[in-house]
């Protein structure tokens, strides 16, 4: 995942109160008899904003991808045919939470986060305009895209990195100029954007840089705390 949280200040005084934000999620299924790619599903977020006298603006874009292990096994595809050959992203993630060997979640994972599913919901980018940082906002669209997507999924998965420090960086200089991300080391802007998803509800998985979240562990959490019944 890679966004920079910064101090999510929010600079333009008097447009904090009654601002509404929601997303407008796209995902495409293609209308044929299913293959391997038709259990990848990636999404794409524009995240919008509304106050009384602005009207809509987009704040921003969340992107995440549904591999839907669970239902590919119904359909007589092993789950390493995802996990393995179909992008180095999912690979990534399929090498440090699968046993390769038989093709299942490790033991450890199982048991330490309660997995009642092995598909995937991975949060791959997040990104706030700085007009619209500081509301609660990149938080909220993360919690509503794990709401839409997530409900079959044992866990959601994300690798934080800070943009403007990616490989792709130099070819999105002008995007990088409009989000204004704030100029401080790469070590510093790690931390707290690991700190950021780690507020969310997401736990470190060892030193892989990869971070999760436990469906059903969330769901607990949620009813302890008078969010759902």
């Amino acid at each position: 995942m890679e966004q920079e949280p910064g101090a999510d200040r929010q600079e333009e005084a008097g447009s904090v109160e009654s601002v509404s934000a929601s997303v407008e999620f796209v995902l495409r299924a293609a209308l044929r008899d299913c293959v391997d790619e038709d259990f990848v599903h990636p999404i794409a977020g524009r995240i919008i904003t509304e106050t009384q006298y602005a009207g809509e603006k987009q704040a921003g874009r969340i992107e995440a991808c549904l591999v839907q292990f669970d239902t590919a096994l119904d359909h007589g595809i092993d789950t390493a045919r995802l996990g393995d050959g179909i992008s180095g992203e999912i690979s990534e993630y399929w090498e440090c939470l699968f046993d390769v060997e038989t093709g299942c979640l490790k033991e450890e994972i199982q048991t330490e986060y309660e997995v009642l599913s092995v598909d995937l919901l991975i949060i791959q980018h997040l990104e706030l305009y700085p007009a619209f940082r500081g509301l609660g906002i990149g938080v909220s669209a993360i919690h509503r895209t794990i709401d839409v997507f997530g409900s079959g999924c044992g866990l959601v998965v994300c690798k934080p990195w800070p943009l403007q420090f990616t490989s792709e960086a130099a070819s999105c200089q002008e995007e990088l100029k409009h989000l204004a991300l704030p100029n401080i080391d790469e070590g510093v802007a790690l931390q707290k954007l690991r700190k950021y998803v780690s507020h969310i509800g997401f736990w470190p998985l060892a030193d892989t840089g990869i971070y999760l979240m436990s469906l059903s562990q969330r769901v607990c959490e949620h009813r302890r705390e008078g969010k759902i019944h």
